[in-house]
């Protein structure tokens, strides 16, 4: 494998969190008011980025392990086999459902763009996605940079066209309601996650330790910044402001704008896909040992399958995903990373790292993002 440069690795961070949770974050903001939103981003920053380093520290004491099926079976599950196959089939639901969501939020794009069958829209994204996977982690990331600087543009544009508006609507009043304040919690630490590529990261990085806590950190921030960004552009143009955002933002800009949002929007999708799908296609290959293209396959299709029935919407399948993912880190990435430093020196967080205190932390508040995933 090919290593990864400096710009390749922030990219493949910030590509794999800047998906459709992004859109999904306006629909919930609009409920609370943009500043309590805003502040509640900030503290889903700062918990993502600290467990993601951690997480980045299993990977670099797994020697350099792109995959968390590897990872987890050293340092949390040691030769306990069966608790190694549940976790491969509750990682597998999860992902799949993940893939799923993407799916079917970019199929309603395309439909709407193109007017297409909803179907057909579906399986042109879906081969789209599934064969830059087929070609390894550095076709991804040389991807998600090229993907990601063309997301950037859009966005520059869209954010102009917003402020030239004759007229912007209101800022909703401002809600420090409980109920509202934690959906944006959840979509917003669902949003910011990047955790699958940043073994991969790691994996490609190879020995940089501090270039790998650089990256991890400045991808997650660009996710940051265009979260708020999106989130203040939506609620300053859209009305109604939709539940998948692009819709309504894209109808009050209208002209070519439509078409540059629902741009934005699929690529995001295609670039979470990407490092998703990897992901699950690694550990599905380390599971059964299979060859590259069987993993490929049976990582990929069952999403496809699973997003051509009529079984949730958008909003649904994201939550779906982000509340499981939620009970995975907090119940099992943390007390790896435990086991992993045991006695161990030159932390990424540093003595910061052996905290039992901030394990506890962010243990309470991924518990916290999977109840607010169920509102």
């Amino acid at each position: 494998m090919r290593r990864l440069n400096m710009i390749e690795a922030v990219c493949l961070v910030a590509g794999a969190g800047i998906g459709g949770g992004v859109m999904a974050l306006p629909y919930l903001v609009a409920r609370t008011g943009f500043w309590p939103a805003v502040f509640i981003m900030l503290i889903a920053y700062v918990i993502t980025v600290v467990l993601h380093i951690m997480v980045a520290e299993l990977s670099i004491r797994t020697d350099y392990s792109s995959e968390l099926l590897t990872i987890f079976s050293k340092h949390l599950f040691r030769k306990r086999t069966a608790l190694r196959s549940a976790f491969y089939v509750l990682m597998a639901i999860t992902l799949v459902c993940n893939l799923a969501a993407y799916i079917t939020g970019a199929g309603d794009i395309l439909t709407d763009l193109l007017g297409i069958p909803i179907i057909l829209a579906e399986i042109i994204f879906f081969v789209c996605a599934a064969v830059v996977v087929a070609l390894g982690l550095k076709r991804v990331a040389i991807n998600e940079a090229v993907t990601l600087a063309v997301m950037l543009s859009i966005l520059i544009f869209l954010v102009v066209s917003t402020f030239a508006l004759p007229s912007r609507q209101p800022f909703a009043p401002v809600r420090w309601e409980p109920s509202p304040l934690l959906a944006v919690y959840g979509m917003a630490m669902f949003s910011l996650s990047s955790l699958f590529a940043v073994p991969q990261a790691a994996s490609g990085l190879r020995g940089g330790k501090g270039r790998l806590t650089v990256a991890v950190a400045v991808g997650l921030l660009i996710n940051l910044i265009v979260m708020i960004v999106v989130t203040l552009s939506v609620l300053l143009s859209a009305d109604p402001v939709t539940e998948v955002a692009i819709v309504g933002w894209a109808a009050a800009l209208g002209g070519p704008t439509r078409v540059l949002g629902s741009l934005f929007i699929a690529l995001a999708m295609l670039g979470t896909f990407w490092s998703i799908s990897l992901q699950l296609s690694d550990m599905t290959k380390e599971y059964f040992r299979a060859g590259r293209f069987l993993s490929w396959l049976i990582a990929t299709a069952p999403s496809l399958l699973l997003a051509l029935l009529p079984v949730s919407g958008f909003l649904g399948l994201m939550q779906i995903a982000g509340g499981a993912t939620a009970v995975v880190v907090a119940c099992m990435a943390v007390p790896a990373y435990r086991n992993a430093i045991c006695g161990a020196d030159g932390l990424l967080l540093g003595r910061f790292g052996k905290s039992r205190i901030m394990c506890g932390i962010i243990v309470i508040m991924y518990l916290l993002m999977a109840a607010a995933s169920l509102l």
